[in-house]
């Protein structure tokens, strides 16, 4: 038997087998026609579509596939949403039969009026692609849209709304145009029917006032201090703290697309809490992906020397220091080797009968105290003649000196 078999692996353990060392086995029990379905672990009833729910969790966990395995699972189950999507992320979904998709620009009006009568008359669902847009209008448009939304009555028809980057719009500090509006639809949706879905990646960069009528909370991988102490106030009701903490543990050390979801309304049975990976494969594609950055200079060989032009051979007289060699290959014809190898030898005479001109010769001071070299070389120069000069006067003065003796004897 293989050593796998008996559990031996090199990567840590999964959220979910963690877990499942104390017994918690929960497999959802939930049919295809009856749930919407996340996972081996993750099954929600229908109604979960007036619900507000939460997904988080840091760049790259996995909260956006999450969010798209979702708003395909209302489409297979002919359930509308829109999406306001601010990162382009779930474009894909308008491949599906029942989905459509606009993306607005700054010079453009959406009627919100017309489309909310739209989402009443008909069963199909709509994505908002907010990337041509400032995030001031983005967050009017959000506004303007919640309000128009709850001023519909839809007839008990269940629609929910997705938020990307909801951080943006229902911020911790400050209020935008947007901030009342979604806090109204939290607050006041649930008895028209109206779910919202906050995505974010940082929890506590969401307002409390939102945040708190959320009834379950999908999270992924999440390490920053601040957002782990927003969670633990949120999962606290009905909780201990062992397994709170716990659970916190679990979300630091989660995997991408592992997940703690803590529902007190659906999860009652389990002690409010389910782990797991959200493994339901995606109809459309997924528009979170990173962007492939690639080198723009030239790929160089294992040795790159061997492979770059080397320089030719210089006709310069100043660089022969013997007679140059060449080859016929290099040549067209003989000719033409006989002249140049006649040519080679006149400036290599050239050079060497020119040698004594300063400006050919070799400086071993490199340019420096010239003047004092000059000097130097002057004063060596004029020795023998001071000598003989010296001699002169000598010989002048011995003659003086006899001259003088003479006449005094005389």
């Amino acid at each position: 038997m293989e050593e796998s078999n008996w559990g031996l692996q090199k990567e840590d353990l999964a959220l979910d087998d963690v877990f499942k060392l104390d017994g918690a086995v929960h497999e959802h029990e939930f049919s295809e026609h009856e749930a919407i379905i996340m996972g081996n672990n993750f099954a929600f009833p229908l109604d979960i579509a007036y619900e507000k729910i939460f997904i988080g969790g840091k760049t790259g966990s996995g909260k956006s596939y999450a969010a798209g395995v979702m708003m395909e699972e209302f489409s297979r189950h002919g359930l509308q949403f829109v999406c306001f999507d601010a990162l382009d992320a779930h474009s894909g979904l308008q491949s599906l039969q029942n989905v459509e998709c606009i993306a607005p620009r700054e010079d453009e009006t959406v009627n919100l009026v017309k489309l909310v009568k739209n989402l009443k008359s008909s069963h199909n669902s709509l994505v908002i692609n907010l990337v041509n847009l400032r995030l001031e209008t983005q967050q009017r448009l959000l506004g303007d849209y919640c309000e128009t939304l709850l001023a519909e009555d839809m007839g008990g028809k269940p629609i929910m709304t997705f938020l990307e980057e909801c951080q943006d719009f229902v911020p911790q500090m400050g209020k935008p145009f947007s901030f009342s509006p979604i806090v109204r639809l939290c607050k006041l949706g649930r008895g028209k029917g109206l779910g919202a879905t906050l995505i974010s990646q940082r929890p506590a960069a969401i307002h409390k006032e939102a945040l708190s009528q959320v009834s379950t909370y999908m999270v992924h991988n999440v390490i920053n201090t601040k957002d782990l102490e927003a969670l633990k106030n949120q999962l606290s009701f009905g909780t201990d703290k062992e397994t709170i903490k716990k659970i916190l543990s679990g979300i630091s050390y989660s995997g991408p697309g592992e997940m703690v979801c803590f529902s007190p309304k659906y999860f009652k049975d389990v002690g409010y809490i389910k782990v797991g990976k959200v493994d339901r494969p995606r109809r459309t594609e997924h528009g979170g992906k990173n962007i492939e950055v690639k080198s723009q200079l030239a790929p160089l060989s294992f040795n790159s020397f061997e492979n770059t032009a080397q320089p030719r051979e210089s006709t310069s007289s100043l660089l022969f220091t013997e007679k140059p060699h060449f080859e016929e290959s290099d040549f067209i014809n003989e000719s033409e080797v006989d002249n140049y190898e006649s040519e080679a030898i006149d400036n290599q005479l050239d050079y060497y009968g020119s040698i004594d001109d300063d400006s050919l010769q070799w400086d071993p001071l490199y340019g420096q105290e010239v003047e004092e070299h000059h000097a130097e070389e002057s004063v060596k120069n004029s020795t023998p003649m001071k000598a003989v000069a010296a001699v002169g006067l000598f010989s002048t003065g011995i003659y003086l000196i006899t001259r003088g003796l003479s006449k005094n004897k005389s």
